[in-house]
């Protein structure tokens, strides 16, 4: 079993995430799918980003990390994004 942390794309945690965390649950992983938006998600990449720069990136940044603090170093991180934020 390896444990996953599967980080959504600039869309939110969607159905379509969570299907796949799913799936990965079913082949034997432990899945840990945080989420950086509270619940929001979005049908456009770019209102998606549009949301996660009204939170800031540093904040989503930030969730990001404190969802993974307390998992096994060795875990596989890994996340659904074309996405590159913008300096």
């Amino acid at each position: 079993m390896t444990d996953v942390v599967l980080f959504h794309h600039a869309q939110g945690l969607t159905t379509g995430i969570r299907a796949f965390a799913d799936r990965l649950a079913a082949a034997g992983h432990h899945v840990t799918t945080p989420d950086l938006y509270d619940g929001a998600t979005f049908d456009t990449r770019d209102a998606g980003v549009a949301h996660a720069e009204e939170l800031g990136f540093r904040t989503v940044l930030e969730r990001g990390r404190a969802a993974v603090e307390g998992l096994p170093g060795a875990a596989c991180r890994c996340r659904c994004t074309r996405w590159r934020p913008t300096r």
